[in-house]
């Protein structure tokens, strides 16, 4: 058998890849240190920061950035590029290397598995359609014998309901290993006795591709979730609370499909705010006794600028609402973003590059963290775990629901 040789990146090459990470944009760069000073990743990878990077990429360096631990680490948070005087995007820069790496053959190999079970069946469990759909019918019946007003027996869960006003796209952790966040949603819908319904080959919302640099998957993910919304002629399509794949959806799908995509993109916490402030999803006022603090997701927050729904909620289901520092266009990121917390080798890494974030959180003295985005809710309940925080790591959804009157 013949042994893999990891391929040379050429001169040629290195330019063509230099200019599809920003080209001629990135002699712009002011050498301020601005990026270096907010990553929150500079003091565990010496030598390599945001600012490197970009040097390193005018200087033709490209096989180096490829083959580094910096780019798999990265959580593509876009903290370090917030105020760049010249509008540099490192999450952009950092997802096209990864994508050369890749072409190396030097992804992470979790990663890599994951990527072709989507591939091969639109998700990252490698469930399909038919089991997909029982699956949806037990965990409905479930959750419609725990439901006031819903008969188990009669109970179905809505799928490929043409017409219905919302379209729910869930992530794989619903219908896996947390069937109470499937359980939560479902309750919510119901609360607001909404017209919905979920899409049997619409499987995952999170979206791998992207964060690995492979665009013709991505597109092929995100032209699959706006045909099938298009289909099934829905008014809106609603995300669950995951922080990327919403924000591909809400900020990207429209560029990349070239055309307006002919229906709302909003995320279920938005949804809630909304019924909420049109007295349609009643919330009792200090229902959660506990006092109560909010993490910003970096896709929903920074890059999506969804700061108050949620905070609106909280404020009024929590007897005693802390915000965090600092301010949230600046919140640090969880650590496990960018597909970092699915990658195995980083190990305890991620946990230890997080160690700003959970001081955070405890400077803030609140007995719950709350979030809006399943992956941070994953890291941040490792960093409870790891640091052996002494609070509850929550999503907005749970308190909400465990509020409705």
């Amino acid at each position: 058998m013949t042994a893999y040789v990891t391929p040379t990146i050429t001169p040629e090459k290195a330019a063509q890849i230099t200019t599809k990470c920003g080209g001629e944009d990135l002699t712009a760069c002011l050498t301020c240190e601005e990026c270096a000073s907010l990553c929150f990743l500079t003091e565990f990878y010496p030598g390599t920061t945001p600012r490197t990077v970009t040097t390193k990429l005018l200087e033709g360096r490209v096989q180096e950035l490829s083959d580094s631990d910096f780019i798999w680490a990265c959580t593509l948070c876009g903290r370090c590029t917030v105020d760049c005087p010249k509008g540099l995007q490192m999450d952009s820069i950092v997802r096209t290397l990864r994508g050369v790496s890749r072409e190396r053959g030097k992804g992470p190999k979790r990663l890599e598995e994951g990527l072709e079970m989507i591939k091969a069946t639109g998700n990252s469990v490698g469930i399909d359609e038919e089991e997909f759909k029982e699956t949806l019918q037990w965990l409905g019946e479930e959750a419609a014998s725990e439901t006031e007003g819903l008969d188990e027996d009669e109970f179905e869960v809505p799928i490929d309901k043409e017409g219905a006003e919302f379209l729910y796209v869930p992530n794989p952790r619903e219908y896996t290993s947390a069937a109470s966040m499937f359980s939560l949603y479902l309750r919510f819908f119901v609360a607001i006795d909404a017209d919905w319904t979920f899409a049997s080959d619409l499987r995952d919302i999170s979206n791998w591709a992207y964060y690995m640099g492979d665009e013709e998957t991505n597109l092929k993910l995100v032209r699959t979730i706006v045909d099938k919304a298009r289909q099934l002629r829905v008014r809106a399509l609603v995300s669950t609370e995951c922080g990327h794949g919403f924000k591909i959806l809400r900020k990207d799908a429209e560029r990349m499909v070239g055309e307006p995509l002919g229906f709302e993109v909003v995320s279920v916490v938005e949804l809630a705010n909304r019924y909420f402030r049109e007295g349609r999803l009643q919330l009792r006022r200090g229902a959660i006794e506990e006092s109560v603090t909010y993490h910003d997701p970096c896709n929903v927050g920074r890059k999506l600028s969804m700061y108050e729904a949620p905070r609106t909620l909280l404020k009024h289901v929590a007897s005693h609402y802390v915000e965090m520092f600092p301010d949230p266009r600046y919140t640090i990121c969880c650590g496990g973003g960018g597909n970092v917390v699915q990658n195995t080798e980083m190990g305890v890494k991620r946990l230890e590059h997080a160690r700003t974030i959970h001081e955070k959180i405890l400077a803030t003295r609140a007995n719950i963290c709350a979030t809006s985005c399943q992956a941070c809710l994953t890291q941040l309940n490792d960093l409870k775990a790891h640091y052996k925080m002494p609070v509850e790591m929550k999503t907005v959804m749970e308190l909400v629901m465990a509020s409705v009157e």
